[in-house]
């Protein structure tokens, strides 16, 4: 879109659109700096003065209004929707064509039996002879206009018949444009279109669950036999969802290695057993090298599963299954992890208590011991006896949690930092936001505006998944590179 750009422009674009985000508290993801992005731009006048009109309002906007945007203004499958929207006008047009025009014949038809019908009468000896050729000639203007209008009937016909035509053309081009030509489900911009078209015909009504599913160690899969069997392994695990899905269930390939599969008038519950069903159907599929039968093992899935709450942005209904994905690969893959649900824990009652577990390790000794101390800080929180205590005590807890994370946070990127790690202004980012969002929830509980339970779903969905076991991994292979070869540098 900006290809065009040079270096600077395009940098200065990208400093104003991330300083808007911060400054107005937004969530940093792809739809927001997208947004911003085209914004500061200048190139799209309809954008520009949507985003205008928002920013003279008396609230701040928010990720909703913003989803809501990006979606009106710059998301591509709308173009999709309009080919479908069009196609549809064509066959109506054409169908009212064709009866318009067999109601012109029938007319015509009509007029040709009545004159006829009046001819026997008036040719009679009596009748004079000019009025005679009068008929005559009447008679042989009406076969010409018959005969003009059967030709004219024809053409238009073949004419609505080709339109017809263009329409199944059409459709096609469409269907085929939405579907995965490696696995046949659908794909991402189908996915995209058919959550709109859910959401807005007032599914949340009912129960809507969706799916995310991973392949575990598909690439190291990919790697060793190559990108045949690795194309033979996206086509299995597609083949086996749809076979084990139901007729309107939607099932598509979200991305790589990676499938998602909505679930209309589906609760949470219902997911699971789904997905369990899809894990064990995969489970009894042993992989065979064509050529010599040789076994290549069985597949592993990881999948996420939530459920759709009334009134969320799409996006926000699509990470919170992402993150439980991610938490279930964590957990030991081949498992089916549910919001709500718990990383590594103990505990009964419902109640969560966060394990540390070797694999959230980096091998930094000071990040790790600081992760860990996250846990612990956060279990406190997250224990019933914090519900037991005055506000006031919660407010000083949650303020020893902030004091600690930022403390955390200015280590890690002093670390980042030293070794080059080129993702660390987006880490900053993202780490000024998640504090000024641990400060808001400490203001709101403070003053009764927030339940305990938002900041317990803000502590482990966005600090502990989101952040420590997903975007802080971002950053461990490089740290396990440096320590490799720090290891295999020799002493003196």
């Amino acid at each position: 879109m900006y290809a065009n750009a040079d270096r600077e422009w395009t940098d200065r674009i990208a400093v104003q659109a991330l300083q808007q985000i911060r400054h107005l508290d937004l969530a940093l993801n792809p739809q927001s700096f997208d947004l911003w992005f085209a914004y500061f731009a200048g190139r799209n006048r309809a954008l520009i003065d949507a985003l205008n009109q928002l920013l003279s309002g008396n609230r701040k906007p928010t990720w909703p209004d913003m989803a809501r945007l990006h979606e009106q203004f710059l998301t591509p499958y709308k173009t999709a929707a309009q080919i479908q929207s069009i196609g549809t006008m064509v066959r109506d047009q054409s169908s009212t064509l064709v009866d318009a025009i067999e109601e012109a014949s029938d007319a015509a038809q009509g007029y040709e039996q009545r004159l006829s019908n009046a001819a026997p009468q008036l040719a009679i000896e009596q009748v004079d002879g000019g009025l005679r050729r009068l008929v005559g000639e009447l008679m042989s203007w009406t076969d010409e206009i018959q005969s003009t209008n059967t030709q004219l009937v024809g053409r238009l016909r073949s004419a609505a018949d080709r339109v017809r035509d263009l329409q199944e053309q059409l459709d096609q081009v469409r269907l085929e444009s939405m579907i995965d030509p490696l696995t046949d489900v659908g794909n991402r911009r189908y996915f995209d279109l058919s959550l709109a078209r859910l959401l807005m015909a007032g599914q949340q009504a009912q129960p809507l669950a969706l799916l995310l599913i991973d392949v575990d160690n598909f690439k190291m899969f990919n790697d060793r036999h190559g990108h045949i069997i690795g194309d033979d392994i996206l086509r299995l695990t597609a083949s086996t969802i749809k076979q084990n899905s139901r007729q309107d269930d939607i099932v598509c390939r979200y991305g790589g290695d990676e499938f998602a599969i909505i679930l209309p008038r589906t609760s949470l519950e219902g997911a699971l057993l789904h997905g369990e069903k899809i894990q064990t159907a995969i489970a009894a599929r042993e992989m065979h090298r064509r050529s010599t039968r040789e076994s290549l093992g069985r597949l592993v899935l990881s999948i996420g599963a939530a459920e759709y709450r009334p009134d969320e942005p799409a996006e926000a209904f699509i990470e919170r299954a992402d993150h439980w994905m991610y938490a279930a690969k964590q957990a030991g893959r081949d498992r089916v992890t549910r919001e709500g649900a718990q990383l590594h824990y103990r505990g009964s009652d419902g109640k969560i208590e966060l394990i540390w577990h070797h694999s959230y390790a980096c091998g930094e000794v000071m990040i790790d011991r600081q992760h860990r101390e996250l846990f612990d800080i956060a279990n406190v929180i997250l224990s019933a006896h914090v519900e037991t205590l005055e506000i006031a005590q919660v407010v000083d807890i949650v303020e020893i949690l902030i004091t600690h994370v930022t403390e955390h946070f200015s280590y890690e990127e002093s670390v980042l930092e030293a070794i080059g790690y080129d993702r660390l202004e987006a880490h900053r980012i993202e780490h000024e936001r998640l504090l000024s969002r641990s400060r808001q929830l400490k203001e709101a509980v403070a003053d009764g505006e927030t339940t305990l339970r938002e900041l317990r779903e803000f502590l482990v969905n966005g600090v502990v998944v989101a952040h420590l076991l997903k975007e802080d991994r971002r950053f461990f292979p490089l740290l396990e590179s440096l320590k490799s070869q720090e290891d295999a540098e020799p002493s003196s």
